[in-house]
């Protein structure tokens, strides 16, 4: 699996977790999504896999309803810039269905405007369900994760604070943006592996049944929420499905 330069991890979550090294995030690169043609509608929630431009693969976080009414969603924000067209993974016929409105670097999340018109939101993808929002949970406490790759995983939360926290469940390349909930509330988004793989180890866990892996550091969604609100812009007053 090819390892893309584009997985930067923010350096806010990082310190506020207690780390000085900033590993590299689980974008995964592929083969570009069918052409636009248009008749099929994409149903998206929480988990779904995205193609992100030409070729990028992340993960949905969650999906829902601004203030404004428009139907928005959210994933890393080092899956693409503003302006970046959306389409859904699963659903290559439905052509392009949304577009990045804003993306932020160092608390690595992206707001995305989904078309109402191509996209049926879900409100849980795979088994995982996502019923409100929640702050950071507390340590030792066990989170799961539902990732386009990796599917739903749980483990346990090593270390929290407002902005981000680090958990152990299975992630993989493709499982940024993944949402980490605690019961059927969302508490985070899947940034980043604390230690970064290498051309000769790899540290990202490769089977849900093999615990030894790198854990994974989250954002704290009520941070990026509170974030997107402060800006007033294209997701403020977010609410899910």
């Amino acid at each position: 699996m090819q390892l893309s330069p584009r997985w930067i991890a923010p350096a806010a979550v990082a310190v506020a977790c207690g780390f000085s090294a900033v590993p590299a995030a689980h974008a995964e690169t592929g083969d570009a999504a069918q052409a636009d043609s248009g008749g099929t509608v994409a149903a998206l929630g929480g988990g779904s896999g995205l193609v992100l431009g030409k070729s990028t693969k992340c993960s949905l976080t969650t999906i829902g309803y601004d203030a404004a009414g428009r139907l928005v969603g959210f994933t890393a924000g080092h899956c693409a810039e503003a302006g970046t067209a959306v389409r859904g993974e699963q659903f290559p016929d439905a052509g392009v269905v949304g577009v990045v409105q804003d993306s932020d670097a160092e608390l690595d999340y992206a707001v995305i405007e989904f078309d109402p018109a191509a996209v049926t939101p879900l409100h849980a993808v795979n088994g995982s369900a996502i019923t409100g929002l929640a702050g950071a949970p507390p340590e030792w406490s066990v989170v799961c994760q539902n990732g386009r790759t990796s599917g739903r995983a749980c483990g346990v939360v090593w270390s929290s604070s407002p902005v981000g926290f680090t958990e152990q469940a299975c992630s993989s390349y493709g499982d940024s943006g993944a949402p980490v909930t605690f019961g059927d509330q969302l508490v985070g988004m899947v940034s980043a592996p604390l230690i970064s793989d290498t051309r000769v180890l790899r540290f990202s866990c490769t089977d849900t049944s093999n615990p030894v892996h790198s854990p994974v550091i989250a954002v704290a969604f009520d941070t990026v929420r509170n974030a997107v609100d402060a800006g007033k812009g294209v997701g403020s007053g977010f609410q899910p499905v």
